[in-house]
């Protein structure tokens, strides 16, 4: 019997995953289809897929692609164990959306329930912080947890919070966006949508970044060792390099369009 396989189109409509991130989970050797065909398109199978839902569990507390590549290739790397882990993480925001959904529910039926528990965060963030823990505490040998422990370290956990696990997964998001256009122009359209949205972000949650401050920005995280190695994490090379150089060109298109008015 011959093995079901998908096209990249297929995985991305039952995904979600866009293509252009499968194409890139191939360049990085993290997810490469276990089928090329002789015109060279790419098919997965099932056992493929299966390994792109552990890719994207590990990303949904907070795993760089770099260090979910490495965590899935070591050798005593056990899945049911990680499964039933992410289990408790799911179940914990089924209680949490349930708890949602009843509280609206008495809003509508004009209960006027002046409770805000519901809209806590903290057991799940917690949940996942430890399960990071004991993920890192098996594979602290690895390259992965060397890296890793300098953001997460014992020290970091007592002073995390819900507002700082928002910022690292909305960091994670729009810097793994932005490594797969790191062989693009820093110029380039979808490369200059990736600052702007990095700039409003960090203007809603933080403070105005205004041009001059994001401009500092750019020039920090290429002389702040702790910003390089951070941003460096979510790309293949010089990842901070890359978005120092588009958030100058960002600044300096902003600059000229000021300037005529």
């Amino acid at each position: 019997m011959n093995k079901r396989t998908m096209a990249v189109h297929e995985v991305a409509a039952l995904t979600g995953i866009t293509a252009r991130t499968l194409h890139y989970y191939d360049e990085i050797d993290l997810l490469k289809p276990s089928i090329i065909t002789k015109a060279k398109y790419r098919q997965y199978t099932d056992e493929d897929l299966s390994k792109l839902q552990e890719i994207l569990f590990f990303r949904e507390v907070g795993f760089a692609l770099k260090e979910i590549k490495e965590l899935l290739n070591t050798p005593n790397y056990n899945r049911t164990d990680v499964l039933n882990k992410h289990l408790v993480i799911l179940e914990a925001q089924k209680e949490r959306i349930n708890a949602l959904i009843a509280l609206v529910k008495k809003e509508i039926e004009g209960a006027k329930e002046l409770t805000f528990s519901a809209f806590s965060n903290e057991k799940i963030v917690e949940l996942q912080a430890q399960f990071r823990a004991e993920v890192l505490e098996r594979w602290k040998n690895t390259k992965a947890f060397k890296e890793f422990e300098t953001v997460f370290s014992p020290q970091a956990e007592k002073i995390q919070n819900e507002q700082m696990e928002n910022f690292y997964s909305t960091a994670q998001s729009i810097f793994e966006k932005l490594s797969m256009y790191e062989n693009d122009s820093a110029d380039c359209p979808e490369v200059q949508s990736i600052v702007c949205e990095w700039q409003q972000y960090i203007s809603e949650h933080f403070y105005e970044c205004n041009e001059q401050i994001l401009s500092y920005l750019g020039v920090l995280y290429i002389t702040d060792e702790r910003f390089t190695d951070f941003i460096n994490r979510f790309g293949r090379d010089n990842l901070a390099g890359f978005f120092s150089k588009a958030i100058e060109v960002y600044c300096e298109n902003l600059s000229k369009s000021n300037n005529q008015y």
